[in-house]
Order: C-alpha cells, then sequence, then structure tokens
C-alpha cells in the first residue's frame, strides 16, 4: 500500500513559544505558523499506515516566492533521516518521533532563509516504485529574522536589547527642541494581527526579489523605501503643508495599528504621515520581522540637497538672506528635529568595524539610486566621517555634523563663502532607554550622539572631518583643503594581547619629534568595552595629555584602566579596544590607532562522578576560581544540551570565596552522545562556562 498522508501538525504554539513569537496574535486560532530562522521546529505528520523506515520516503518541501528554486535560495526539500542532531547552518530534516503511523520531524531552518511566507509540501514515495504522492500544508508559515541566532546577521546578544528591541510593542518617539525634549508614547503593536500580512503585501509591492529576502541590508533598504508612498504605493504619505482634511493628520496618530489596518483594508497609502510617523511605523515593520529597531531623533537636523556636508545659507548683494542659491544651486533646510531609525546587523558586505546600529530613514527627502529611501548607512561609519562606504553615509553624516555656510553676493554677482558656523546641526540625538515601562517627562530618555558624532572640536572629531571632506569634491572646493600636511612627529601605540579579568590595563603610546622645533602636541588615550563586529559598547575611560616635545625628544604617555571602570561593561565577548588620537597644534598632523584586545574570564571546570547512563542519576561537579574581590549576587547556573534546559539559581559569593563550587544530579532520557554547555552568571561577572561531551550509556 502506498503511503499517504492523512493529515499535518505544526504546532504553532508550541513552535512559536521556543521561537520567540508566541505574541503574535496571528497564532491563536492555529491556522498560521509563525518561526524564526536558524532554529528547528517540529512537524507532526499521520499517514495512513505505520511508516516502513527501510522502504518508505518522506521528503519535506519548501519554497517561497513566485518562482521558486534551490539556487535562490527560495526552495529546498529534505529527506527526512534518523540522525541524531541537526546540522544547524542549513535546511535539515530528522526524525523526532515515531508512533505507529504518527512520526514528529524536526526542521532546521538555515540563518539564511529568506524572511517571508512559506509553504510546506510533504512527498511520499517507495523505494523502487514509480510515482510521488504530495500532500500541500495549508497552513503559511512565516519565517523571520532571528536576533537570538548567534549565526544570524541580525544577532544581539543582549536580553534587555533583545527584549527592548524587538519584543517591546510600546515606546515612545521624541519631538521638541534640543533644549526642551519631548517624548511621546507611541503604540508600535508589531505583534497585532493585521502587522505581518501588510508588510508581506508591502513587500511584493515592493522591487525586493524573494531570494534577496534574505538579506537584512536588503531589507533595511527595502523597508525605508516601501514606508513612504512615492515610488512603489507604500504605506504612508507624507504631507507638510498643513492641510489634512482628506486624511488623518499627522498628530492625530498614537500607534501603528490604525495605519495598517486602515492599509490593509483599503489596499491604498494612508493619509498622512510626517517622519515620526514614519519612524513609528519602521519600529513595528522591523520588530515584527525580528529586526532590531528603534526610532531615533536629531534635534537641529540637516538636510544637504547637493551632498556638500554642508548646509549652505546665501545673502544676496542688498543683505537680505534667501530660501536657496538664486541659481537653484541648493536648497538645504535645517529641521528643528528629525526622526529616523536605527537597525541593528553585521555587516559583512563592509569592512570590519561597521556592524552595530545602521541609519534607515522612511521620510521621502532625497532619492538614493533612484527611488527614495536612506540607508542602512552603519552609525560607526557615520562617527568616523568614512562617508564613502556608500548605503547614503554621506546624507546621514551630514545630518548629524554639517557646517552652517554663510555665502554672500558681491557687487559683480560672485558669490563667497564669508563666514562657517562650525557644528551647526546635531545637537542632540536621543532615543527610548531600554527598559519595557514608558516613564514621563525625560526619565526614560537616552542620549546617543555621542554614537553618531565626536565631540566637536576634539582630536577624534577632526580627523572624521577631514575624512568626509577628502572624498566629496564639494566639499573640498568649499573648505580648500589640503592634501598635504607636515608629519615630522612619529607616534606608536603598545599593544595589548590580553589581560586576566580583574586586572588593570595600560594604555600607552610613545612620542618622538623627529623635527629641528618644538612641537605642541594634544593627546587623547581612550578605551572602549566592543561587540565582536568592532561596535562600541560601552566608553571606558578617555584621558587627554597637552605635552611639547623639543627638537628629538622622545617621550611615553599613559593612562591606566582599573577594574571597576570596566567590570560591569564587557559584551559576551570581553574584547576591549584602545585608541590614541594625537594632534600637533603647530603643523596641524592628525594621527589615530586603535587595538583590540580579550579579557579572558577563568574557565568553568565540569566533572562527572560517574559515566552516564540512561534513566540513572548522575552527578555532575561545576566550579571556577573567582577572580573578583567582590560578593557576587543573582547567581545562577545555566545548563543547556539535548533535553536540557535549566537554569539553577545558586547563593551569593562571598568576596573571600576563590573556589566556587557546585554539584548538580542529572538523570539522562537518552542514551548516545551528549554535548551540554554551563554557564555561570551573576550581576558582577558573567559568561563563565564550558562545554562537555559524555556518552550516555
Amino acid at each position: 500500500m502506498a503511503l499517504t498522508v492523512l493529515s499535518t501538525h505544526l504546532y504553532p504554539l508550541e513552535n512559536a513559544l521556543e521561537h520567540h513569537a508566541d505574541r503574535f496574535e496571528l497564532l491563536q486560532d492555529g491556522s498560521t505558523a509563525i518561526l524564526r530562522r536558524g532554529q528547528p521546529f517540529y512537524l507532526g505528520i499521520k499517514f495512513n499506515r505505520p511508516l516502513d523506515k527501510v522502504m518508505d520516503i518522506v521528503r519535506i518541501v519548501f519554497v517561497t516566492g513566485p518562482a521558486p528554486a534551490p539556487a535562490k535560495g527560495t526552495s529546498a526539500a529534505l529527506i527526512i533521516k534518523e540522525k541524531p542532531e541537526l546540522v544547524q547552518d542549513k535546511w535539515d530534516a530528522r526524525f523526532s518521533n515515531i508512533t505507529g503511523s504518527t512520526i514528529t520531524v524536526q526542521v532546521q531552518i538555515p540563518p539564511y532563509a529568506p524572511v517571508s511566507v512559506w509553504k510546506i509540501i510533504v512527498h511520499t514515495a517507495r523505494k523502487g516504485a514509480a510515482g510521488v504522492n504530495q500532500h500541500q500544508i495549508e497552513t503559511p508559515v512565516y519565517v523571520l529574522f532571528n536576533p537570538w541566532c548567534s549565526s544570524d546577521s541580525v544577532h544581539m546578544n543582549d536580553e534587555d536589547q533583545l527584549n527592548e528591541y524587538v519584543l517591546n510593542d510600546n515606546g515612545k518617539v521624541w519631538q521638541g527642541t534640543y533644549k526642551e525634549p519631548k517624548g511621546y508614547q507611541w503604540f508600535f503593536g508589531q505583534f497585532e494581527a493585521v502587522v505581518l500580512p501588510s508588510i508581506m503585501m508591502l513587500l511584493d509591492r515592493s522591487s525586493i526579489p524573494h531570494q534577496d529576502r534574505a538579506d537584512p541590508v536588503k531589507m533595511a533598504r527595502t523597508i525605508s523605501a516601501i514606508t513612504n508612498n512615492v515610488d512603489d504605493n507604500g504605506l504612508i504619505e507624507g504631507k507638510w503643508d498643513g492641510s489634512f482634511e482628506d486624511g488623518t493628520s499627522p498628530f492625530a496618530w498614537i500607534g501603528s495599528t490604525p495605519i495598517f489596518e486602515e492599509f490593509y483594508n483599503t489596499q491604498l497609502p494612508v493619509k498622512y504621515g510626517q517622519c515620526w510617523v514614519f519612524s513609528g511605523v519602521i519600529v513595528t515593520i522591523c520588530r515584527a520581522l525580528g529586526l532590531p529597531c528603534r526610532s531615533v531623533t536629531n534635534y537641529m537636523s540637516a538636510h544637504d540637497t547637493n551632498a556638500s556636508l554642508t548646509i549652505d545659507t546665501y545673502i544676496d548683494v542688498t543683505g537680505e538672506k534667501l530660501n536657496n542659491h538664486p541659481g537653484s544651486y541648493t536648497n538645504d533646510s535645517c529641521w528643528n528635529f528629525h526622526v529616523w531609525n536605527d537597525v541593528w546587523m553585521d555587516r559583512p558586505d563592509l569592512a570590519h568595524g561597521y556592524g552595530g546600529w545602521q541609519s534607515i530613514d522612511g521620510t521621502p527627502q532625497e532619492t538614493s539610486d533612484s527611488m527614495y529611501r536612506c540607508g542602512p548607512a552603519p552609525v560607526e561609519a557615520v562617527r568616523r566621517g568614512e562617508v564613502n562606504v556608500g548605503f547614503d553615509t554621506t546624507f546621514v553624516y551630514t545630518e548629524v555634523r554639517a557646517d552652517m555656510c554663510v555665502f554672500k553676493e558681491s557687487e559683480d554677482g560672485f558669490w563667497a563663502r564669508v563666514k562657517t558656523i562650525p557644528n551647526y546641526v546635531g545637537k542632540l540625538i536621543v532615543t527610548k532607554k531600554i527598559g519595557e515601562e514608558v516613564l514621563p517627562e525625560i526619565e526614560d530618555m537616552e542620549d546617543i550622539t555621542e554614537i553618531y558624532k565626536n565631540p566637536y572640536d576634539s582630536p577624534e572629531d577632526k580627523i572624521a572631518v577631514k575624512k568626509a571632506i577628502k572624498v566629496v569634491p564639494i566639499a573640498q572646493e568649499i573648505y580648500d583643503l589640503e592634501d598635504t600636511q607636515v608629519e615630522d612627529v612619529v607616534f606608536k601605540l603598545f599593544d595589548i594581547e590580553k589581560i586576566t579579568l580583574g586586572e588593570s590595563f595600560k594604555i600607552a603610546i610613545s612620542v618622538y619629534n623627529t623635527s629641528p622645533e618644538p612641537r605642541s602636541i594634544s593627546i587623547v588615550l581612550s578605551a572602549s568595552s566592543i561587540l565582536y563586529t568592532g561596535t562600541t559598547i560601552h566608553k571606558l575611560k578617555r584621558s587627554q595629555a597637552n605635552i611639547v616635545l623639543k627638537p628629538n625628544q622622545k617621550e611615553n604617555i599613559h593612562t591606566y584602566v582599573k577594574p571597576s571602570e570596566y567590570m560591569n561593561k564587557l559584551s559576551a565577548h570581553s574584547l576591549i579596544r584602545i585608541t590614541a588620537v594625537a594632534n600637533v597644534l603647530t603643523t596641524e598632523q592628525l594621527w589615530n590607532q586603535d587595538d583590540d584586545f580579550v579579557v579572558e574570564k577563568p574557565q568553568l571546570s565540569i566533572t562527572l562522578n560517574s559515566q552516564p547512563r540512561l534513566n540513572q542519576p548522575c552527578e555532575a561537579t561545576f566550579s571556577f576560581t573567582n577572580p573578583l574581590s567582590v560578593t557576587l549576587t543573582d547567581c545562577t547556573f545555566s545548563v543547556e544540551g539535548p533535553a536540557i534546559h535549566r537554569v539553577i539559581k545558586f547563593r551569593d559569593v562571598l568576596p573571600d570565596e576563590k573556589n566556587v563550587t557546585h554539584r548538580e544530579v542529572f538523570t539522562p532520557e537518552k542514551n548516545g552522545s551528549r554535548t551540554v554547555t554551563v554557564s555561570f552568571n551573576s550581576a558582577q561577572i558573567n559568561d563563565i562556562k564550558n562545554t562537555i561531551t559524555a556518552e550516555v550509556l
């Protein structure tokens, strides 16, 4: 008898819980499955007879888009096999359980799968026999980005950030002035039933092919475009003239859900929005898709229309200030505030160090590659003045760091720059602080200005400005930048390979004046904790020194960073970057250099008191050497492995307790090779871990 499928079950609620997707309202009636890529899920199949594992062939086929193809990544056919573990970086399937004519299958979604609606088809056949039976599962399967997965390029390793930037459906958008910022509550509602179907409708209207929906860079750029109605009949129509009688005033919206409901019901762009509305709905779209996102407000925001890195204003021969250049050369402006978005992702398409927050903007201001969109521009590239990386980095840089250039008309009609007002824009850049609760006034406002730009006139700022000007021809003409400079002072940063947690470390440089004249030098030494992508997490230390070196004089400059200055500010990878910046005042020589190193944590020791055996208790001992001399609080041991997901609350560790030990009893429920990772975490030190593989007899 041929094997045929009688019914299937996608366990939508159970799978969604494991995939951090259980809050989506679409799941409530069981007609939809929502999963995240980079994770496995379970599928139940009931056949017309018991499965013959030797002769029967069961294949699960996944397809998405109008023309699914394996070469495009929009189709995958998986033969279910018996295997102990799934391969985590590609499509894979294994038998999880077989009971009579019912089987449970575990399927691995690769971390690069397109974010889309997928269909699942079950093929059954028999070895040596012709023909294939097909059973299409009617349940649509939404596959989303997975910021919880370390292999997904949108991975975030901080739970508080994940809770805020992916799961929080309530927040603030900031308006007002930089002297009096005002935050207004906004209900993002990314889990509402209407949101995901609306997003898929918008993506289908865009020009992004289904295979490109695997790439968060291309998706973020598309989200920027489809939020406004220009070019692709997108979500919201912008309007700034104050007349909103034929729609809803931008000031009337307090959340995204009504906007998505109107769009879904009418399939027409919703009237009307301004920048904070565009930003609010982008948060909804991104968080619904699993792309970490936040709303960002820039006070005194430049709109540079000719990519000159400046905001230009013109005064004619009579002394009248003009709105723009009389020959329509520019029409620059400076907004009291402007709201856009940051999205979080790695950037393997760019040089190292550009991962982390990326700026996108749904407000239609300027075209980018012939469409109204902006980003994703790496915020770190904006801060460094490296505006030649593409993705509208020049535009975002100017928004936050432009100088105001005043041009005056002479009697003979010649326009000349007469004054530059430096650092005119980007007075304050803010977002909502991490925390699910929306607080009154400005208690939940986070100042992120220094993520976007260096302190004005600091050595780092001067370097960033010069870098930007060097690659923008119009800016070179305005600033008359000299391409060469005297470099007669030699600098060297002393590298650090690694330190042990709890140790101080020294940031040191040597300075050598090779010139026959004295040199006055300003030096800044700093340290920051960073992610492995190079993105700054915390600024740990900044020390500035001003020295005068005689001709041929050498000198070493250093500063120390104490454990208390970095202990609670490390990323999971415990990376620190030290930076030295020097400015030779006489010659304007600028120099800077970075060095990254690891803060080594003690390793956890895991020992077993006996050979693990199926269904028999086995005691494990966890221990490590405590490097700190403070009380460790909120201590836990986390144990993760096949069928083991345990968090063990542990007592406080006293300052004089150097050898920390805990014993735990486990009862293996499956035999074979088992790999388990154990991690110790506390409020003062975390991610002390190790992995053990043992054979369960």
